[in-house]
């Protein structure tokens, strides 16, 4: 992520209605989660540099209605971004390193170094626990398994990649693009899936998105995914069939997704603060 201002007018598609907001108290939020588990909402935030090693960052705690549990549920990290949980344990990508969390007692578990990793953005977990986690500036994407890390897929074949999500035997990923040292991109990101299996890419947008950062999918099987630098939000049939639906975010972030309420949860990373949309069936 880079810190950049984004003027423009918030619009909003027919499909999707504006619920509540969180305008205080946050500090560069980027990921957006809802743990089903807990029904609690988890708010990461940076503090200033999405790359500084200051200890600063922390994860804020909400209802799923966006009331303040606690502000600083998990503090002294780093820069924390991408979220989550696997039964009562919360995962945290915190620049280089992950950490796992107790979601019951706030409680660090484990700190998981990943050498050679530049950014470690977005979090997904599949069904027998393996944990991946994408370095959008390394442009890889690393697989852990009781703490052993491998290499799912790299370089301009992963192209930048930044949200994840597991669906089925396959895992979903929102590109960023292949990022020079500015975060530009030459060209922009597709949204893509990879077999866990085989390891077999498929492109699901026939063309590239944007410059994409959250995913996530609601429960008609369409994708929901944001573009950081434009401030939109789409949703993508599983075709691949693109539809605008939100646009003047500033920094259109990790976004969350609560499926009993269909609403979509997104954090506005350049003016610390996250919005709230019910999504209409689809």
């Amino acid at each position: 992520m880079i810190q950049l201002a984004l003027i423009a007018v918030l619009s909003l598609s027919p499909q999707i209605q504006s619920s509540w907001k969180i305008e205080s108290d946050l500090s560069t939020p980027e990921s957006c989660y809802y743990d089903e588990g807990s029904q609690h909402l988890f708010v990461s935030n940076i503090v200033g540099q999405p790359t500084d090693k200051d200890g600063q960052g922390y994860i804020s705690l909400y209802t799923a209605d966006g009331k303040l549990k606690k502000l600083k549920w998990l503090d002294e990290l780093d820069a924390p971004k991408g979220m989550r949980a696997d039964a009562h344990t919360l995962w945290v990508s915190n620049i280089t390193e992950l950490i796992s969390i107790d979601i019951k007692t706030a409680k660090i578990i484990s700190r998981i170094q990943i050498p050679d990793s530049k950014f470690l953005n977005d979090i997904a977990i599949d069904k027998n626990s393996n944990v991946y986690v994408s370095d959008t500036t390394g442009s890889k994407i690393y697989k852990i398994t009781n703490g052993k890390i491998s290499i799912l897929i790299e370089g301009v074949e992963a192209d930048g990649p930044n949200g994840l999500l597991v669906q089925g035997e396959d895992l979903v990923v929102a590109a960023w693009g292949m990022p020079e040292a500015d975060w530009s991109t030459k060209t922009p990101g597709h949204l893509y899936k990879i077999n866990l299996q085989t390891k077999s890419k498929t492109n699901i947008t026939s063309v590239p998105l944007g410059n994409l950062d959250g995913l996530e999918i609601d429960s008609k099987g369409n994708f929901i995914v944001s573009d950081w630098v434009a401030g939109k939000v789409y949703r993508v049939s599983p075709n691949g069939k693109s539809e605008l639906i939100l646009e003047g975010i500033n920094n259109s972030a990790d976004i969350g997704y609560i499926p009993t309420a269909a609403t979509l949860i997104v954090p506005s990373m350049g003016d610390s603060k996250v919005f709230a949309y019910k999504l209409s069936a689809k």
